[in-house]
């Protein structure tokens, strides 16, 4: 390489720049005429993150030479791409070219952020092959794989096997022991280094901070000599993991600079607490913000259910990476605003962007919640791949899409694919099961979970438990719900009371539901006195009926439909004082009859409409045609069974008030026409 061209590359600051003078070797001929040009060249696209344009230049080059094969694995490493780094080696070592010991430890930091000890193993005995087994730039970085790996007792061998060793050596140490709980053997050593600098308080103030012991962790802090950006990272990190905002505010007040990494921490942290009004001061402070800024500030708001607000941050970032948009949606689909994730999702297919695990999870919940499968089929179609079918938590997923939107015989076919079925899987399709009325089924695959040894918790007791109610089991019933308490230990939670309170209402067990009501260790609710009320009326208890409709007066003093459920009973019961009562009640306290909304998906568009509704962009349509049927009905007087369109109206309307109710049916037909 001239002195000209070496000069040219040192001052090369831009991912620009650099093509620009690639380009000129290539025209020139000269690009291979030099291994320490292409040494150059592979160094710098590493470090200005165009690791694929130096992996490309490389696949380029006739003969690479180990410097050459090294300053890949290299850039590979640093741009954490370890699986490429690891593969790479491999191939080097197939073309028997020897590495160098700078080879060695590229790859023993690539498998220690895998995780992968075996294979680390194997490398460091054939390194020490190589004659690598006193060289100290790969102990080290044999210490710090051991160390992430969790094998303690090997770094330290590894340790004492070194005759002189530097700073590195020591904070590997110090750093691992403190990463491995063991914070009294990091501090022994700690005070043991002769020449400790900025990385070695920083080891084990974060060894203290990993262990809970802020005190020891400040104190430490304190009497640093010199303290670099990192360690008041570290310090401020642990405020942050432990809850205490207050101690965290006052070390960021002191700080001397700020990067955007500090500010973004003071955002998550107070975010995360639930207070985004300081968390929100902080965000409106940063002079400069990265994507990771706004998402902070997003997820924070999701946090706390305020997603107008999450909302109004989305639309108002300059550069939107698929993390904002699965932070947005998802948050919608776990607020029950599915509809609004839906109509995000139509905006994102535009952007061109490949969507992950995350996101994917998050567009079938919505899907689920409405049980729109047009829509999630689609999403299958398109982004589900075999990188993401053998993903259990994704294919629980779909078991529970499948099974809300219907189609229960998919979701069995998706729950058989499941190799390693664990808790979650089995109790999404217990509850599936449960929800489709097939009671038989979920119970036989509630034994078959127990058989295999995994032990039940509160969400799969519940779903056995809705199996029985819609079986109407209750010996079944009283069984599992006696199970859960004494062989499980499992408290239950309100759901649980309510469904097995619903469970004796509904076989008659009044007295017994009541009883259990009354022997409750939480409040009850509305839907477990709702579940009592509605069957008094089935089995014309009056008297049971008025207390829990005084319960749930107190309750839901605005819900209608335990008055009209109480009028109703009264009135079975020929008490028509009482209803009259009732119904002053009602005057009285002004309660306005609920409005019933339902919806329908026609070509992945979901409609919704409520009873009066006039909001639909074609009401005055779907309102033309509800005319002509009500007066072609009136005209026929009766209904006619030859007819196919006359049936599926006949399904949905009894009467005139009826389907002017409910205009889904008609807005399904109009829409299909």
């Amino acid at each position: 390489m001239n002195h000209s061209l070496l000069n040219l590359l040192n001052r090369c600051q831009s991912l620009k720049t650099l093509k620009s003078i690639h380009a000129y070797l290539v025209i020139s001929g000269s690009l291979t005429s030099s291994d320490l040009t292409l040494n150059k060249l592979l160094r710098l696209y590493s470090r200005f993150g165009s690791i694929s344009c130096a992996h490309k230049l490389f696949d380029e080059i006739p003969e690479p030479n180990t410097f050459l094969w090294t300053a890949l694995i290299h850039g590979f490493t640093e741009a954490h791409q370890y699986e490429n780094a690891f593969s790479l080696f491999i191939d080097m070592h197939r073309d028997s070219i020897a590495p160098l010991n700078f080879t060695i430890a590229s790859v023993f930091k690539a498998l220690a952020r895998l995780g992968r000890l075996k294979d680390g193993e194997v490398v460091y005995g054939f390194a020490l092959k190589c004659g690598f087994a006193f060289d100290l730039i790969v102990q080290n970085a044999m210490i710090d794989l051991f160390m992430r790996c969790g094998a303690v007792g090997f770094a330290r061998r590894i340790f004492d096997e070194i005759e002189e060793r530097d700073v590195v050596s020591w904070n590997s140490m110090v750093l691992g022991y403190g990463n491995n709980g063991l914070v009294g053997i990091a501090r022994e050593l700690f005070d043991r280094i002769e020449k400790r600098n900025v990385i070695s308080w920083t080891s084990i103030i974060q060894g203290y901070i990993k262990s809970g012991e802020m005190v020891e962790a400040r104190i430490l802090f304190e009497k640093m000599p010199a303290k670099d950006l990192a360690a008041w990272k570290v310090m401020l990190s642990g405020y942050m993991s432990v809850g205490n905002l207050i101690a965290a505010r006052h070390l960021f007040e002191r700080m001397p600079t700020y990067d955007v990494g500090t500010w973004n921490m003071m955002v998550s942290g107070f975010g995360k607490a639930g207070d985004l009004e300081n968390a929100k001061v902080f965000f409106d402070q940063m002079q400069e913000r990265n994507v990771a800024s706004w998402v902070m500030m997003m997820d924070g708001y999701v946090k706390v259910g305020d997603m107008e607000g999450a909302r109004c941050l989305f639309d108002q970032m300059p550069e939107k990476n698929l993390v904002a948009w699965s932070t947005v949606i998802g948050g919608y689909a776990k607020n029950g605003q599915p509809r609004s994730a839906l109509e995000l999702y139509k905006s994102f297919k535009k952007q061109n962007i490949k969507p992950d695990e995350t996101f994917v999870l998050g567009i079938i919940s919505a899907c689920s919640q409405l049980g729109v499968l047009d829509t999630a089929e689609s999403v299958i179609h398109d982004f589900i791949g075999p990188s993401l079918s053998s993903n259990l938590q994704l294919l629980t997923s779909l078991i529970d899409m499948y099974a809300k939107c219907g189609t229960i015989e998919r979701a069995v076919k998706v729950f058989e694919m499941v190799d390693h079925k664990d808790l979650l899987c089995y109790s999404t399709m217990i509850t599936a099961f449960a929800n489709h009325g097939l009671s038989d089924n979920a119970i036989s695959l509630f034994d078959e979970m127990q058989k295999a040894n995994i032990k039940p918790d509160g969400v799969t007791f519940l779903g056995v438990l809705t199996a029985c109610n819609h079986g109407g089991l209750i010996y079944e019933g009283r069984r599992f719900f006696k199970q859960m308490i004494d062989e499980c230990g499992i408290q239950p939670l309100e759901k649980h009371y309510a469904c097995f309170v619903d469970i004796l209402s509904r076989a008659g067990c009044l007295e017994e539901a009541h009883s259990v009501i009354c022997s409750m260790s939480i409040l009850p609710s509305a839907a477990i006195w709702g579940a009592l009320l509605a069957a008094c009326r089935v089995y014309h208890n009056v008297l049971l009926a008025e207390v829990a409709a005084a319960e749930l007066f107190k309750i839901e003093p605005d819900n209608s439909g335990n008055y009209v459920l109480l009028c109703s009973i009264y009135a079975d019961a020929g008490r028509w004082n009482d209803v009259a009562k009732v119904r002053t009640m009602i005057r009285d306290n002004q309660v306005k009859k609920n409005k019933g909304s339902s919806w329908i998906e026609l070509g992945c568009v979901v409609h919704e409409f409520v009873m009066g509704d006039d909001a639909h962009f074609d009401s005055e349509n779907i309102y033309f045609v509800l005319d002509l049927l009500t007066k072609e009905m009136k005209l026929l007087g009766r209904r006619d069974h030859n007819s196919t369109f006359s049936n599926s109206i006949d399904e949905s309307f009894k009467n005139k008030a009826a389907y002017e109710m409910d205009i889904v049916t008609f807005s399904s037909l109009l829409f299909a026409g």
